[in-house]
């Protein structure tokens, strides 16, 4: 009895779940999860690529999309032409972008960022503190910040155009994003 369910009924069954599940994989973008309960940001202190300090209490006033990563990160990398893009699109709306970089050492972390050319702000959170306040749990994780310092939503996973325009939305309400 053993051998025909190993045989027939498993296979038969794995494939039937396989058909059902597979049509969700490939049916293009997925869908970003509702937007969560609105929190405070927690506040942090870090030092950027050229050795300034710099608090949340700076970006006070703006909306702000804040993205933990590190050079390690496949994901990461990817996401970053992206995030990119949309700092110098949207920048001139009071945009503002941090990307904070993940207990690494400055001197790869900015090896990096110039050989990309990228512009946003690069804050170095060597030691892990901020990463714990905010409660990073995996690479990349990003927080759409409202100009208020309320975490209005946040992304765990590789960013995607979907889940930037919505985020995009609850911080910068006026414009189509």
């Amino acid at each position: 009895m053993a051998r025909i369910l190993h045989q027939f009924v498993f296979p038969i069954i794995s494939l039937a779940l396989l058909l059902f599940f597979a049509p969700a994989c490939f049916e293009g973008e997925m869908k970003p999860p509702p937007p969560q309960e609105p929190k405070p940001a927690p506040s942090f202190s870090l030092v950027d690529l050229d050795g300034k300090h710099a608090t949340l209490e700076n970006f006070k006033g703006k909306p702000l999309v804040i993205n933990f990563w590190a050079t390690w990160c496949f994901p990461c990398k990817k996401e970053m032409p992206e995030l990119e893009k949309v700092y110098r699109e949207r920048k001139g709306e009071g945009l503002a972008m941090v990307l904070i970089n993940a207990k690494e050492k400055k001197d790869v972390v900015k090896d990096f960022i110039d050989k990309n050319g990228y512009t946003f702000t690069v804050l170095l959170d060597e030691s892990g503190d901020v990463n714990n306040k905010f409660e990073v749990f995996g690479l990349p994780t990003t927080f759409f910040i409202d100009k208020e310092g309320v975490i209005r939503y946040t992304y765990m996973g590789e960013m995607t155009m979907g889940v930037m325009k919505m985020g995009l939305k609850l911080i910068l309400p006026k414009k189509e994003s």
